[in-house]
């Protein structure tokens, strides 16, 4: 390799250390990327060094309450115990409807997680649709499976719903995670301070 070229991170081949859990409470996404599990930012690359500054510099409170051992090891359990229930919830709730309303909550899941606009799902649709006809060519239900995919429901309105029932959803449990984690006030603390707590 010439001394010149910068080397691309995808051919550096990093992979998740699963050190980095406990160390800087971090856990590894489907896609094998970095995952904070205090914030839920997700990296683009599997560096230690952009692990451990953005623990360093945005979580010192979490580092400062937790030191390294057993107190971070639990606080860090809890955390993957609050993220697996958040996982789970959602596929659960998710599922319960039919498989073609599962997959636009999947399209739409990703739609969002990498930036893109709300009116990509049509063109991931329609894009779906042309690959399949070529991908299932030889499968007998051929047909099925491409009206299947016609059916999935992506259009801008749709994916924008989707989003917006997803947050919703992610607010719920973090309102719920709070409430568990909040004492009950004391006599001589602000009514308003109360009605934001448990709302």
């Amino acid at each position: 390799m010439d001394k010149g070229k910068k080397r691309k991170i995808s051919e550096e081949n990093r992979m998740f250390n699963d050190t980095w859990t406990e160390s800087f409470a971090f856990f590894t996404d489907e896609t094998g990327l970095p995952v904070c599990l205090i914030c839920g930012e997700k990296f683009a690359n599997n560096k230690k060094l952009n692990v451990a500054r953005h623990f360093q510099n945005k979580h010192t409170a979490f580092a400062e309450k937790y030191p390294d051992g057993d107190e971070r090891r639990k606080a860090v359990a809890e955390l993957m115990r609050k993220a697996d229930r958040s996982k789970n919830n959602f596929k659960k709730w998710v599922k319960s409807a039919n498989s073609t309303t599962y997959a636009s909550f999947v399209a739409t899941q990703e739609i969002v997680k990498h930036g893109n606009l709300f009116t990509d799902g049509e063109y991931i649709k329609e894009a779906f649709i042309k690959v399949s006809e070529h991908l299932y060519k030889d499968f007998k239900n051929k047909n099925q499976i491409v009206q299947k995919i016609k059916d999935i429901p992506l259009s801008a309105k749709t994916v924008k719903d989707r989003t917006l029932k997803m947050a919703e959803n992610i607010s719920k449990q973090q309102i719920q995670d709070i409430n568990s984690a909040v004492a009950i006030p004391s006599p001589v603390m602000s009514p308003k301070i109360k009605v934001i707590l448990y709302k």
